[in-house]
């Protein structure tokens, strides 16, 4: 089990690129279409084997019969990404996943496809953030290999991503029963702490210095 991706969630991809012009000092290159859930994405790669994502709804897709990924349909309801993306939460990979994980009354394993990209997505199906987002989302891309290679690198450099929550200890089990190992590389950035409340912070390098964000429990 490896960190895979960091996920920011958006009320535009127009929006997410004025962001990361004006805190990152760059503009992040287009991912692609989500038909099967009615979004879009921006991505870039921010470390070996790992990247960032800034997803939001494409306005120009028919409503999927589904609720949407990353909470999308709520958080652009209650308003809540209307001044700035969010930080939500994280995604990892976990290979022969459909093999790997348990069925569950509140969760869903996905076929997913972006362009010529295949993979499989297990996530709850209400789309909601698990433990604030300190529990990852889990993929497992088809044939194994994750597209971060080949996507553009613009100068972002990922130093930290710490996930705190007041039950640490028992999310930390439960990481490690689907095969979290803190010492991969992709896992040395990952950093699991008790706070008094679930809460994410990352800390990228940057053109424009380092950055330290803020987010989770959403």
């Amino acid at each position: 089990m490896k960190l895979d991706h960091i996920a920011f969630v958006a009320q535009s991809l127009d929006q997410a690129q004025a962001y990361a012009s004006q805190l990152f000092g760059v503009a992040l290159p287009a991912g692609g279409k989500h038909p099967l859930m009615g979004t879009h994405n921006l991505v870039t790669r921010v470390a070996p084997g790992v990247f960032l994502e800034f997803i939001a709804i494409d306005p120009e897709a028919p409503p999927p019969n589904r609720t949407r990924w990353f909470a999308l349909d709520r958080l652009m309801q209650e308003g809540k990404l209307k001044d700035a993306p969010q930080l939500f939460g994280w995604v990892a990979s976990v290979p022969d996943l459909a093999r790997n994980v348990k069925a569950a009354p509140q969760h869903e394993l996905l076929e997913v496809s972006r362009g010529d990209l295949r993979w499989h997505f297990f996530h709850r199906k209400d789309g909601q953030a698990e433990a604030g987002g300190c529990l990852p989302a889990l993929i497992d891309w088809a044939g194994g290999q994750s597209p971060v290679d080949r996507m553009q690198d613009v100068g972002l450099r990922l130093n930290q991503f710490q996930l705190a929550h007041p039950e640490m200890a028992a999310i930390r089990a439960k990481l490690q029963g689907v095969g979290w190992n803190a010492s991969e590389p992709e896992n040395r950035y990952v950093e699991l702490t008790e706070a008094a409340r679930p809460a994410l912070t990352l800390v990228l390098d940057t053109p424009n210095g380092r950055v330290q964000i803020e987010g989770g429990g959403l």
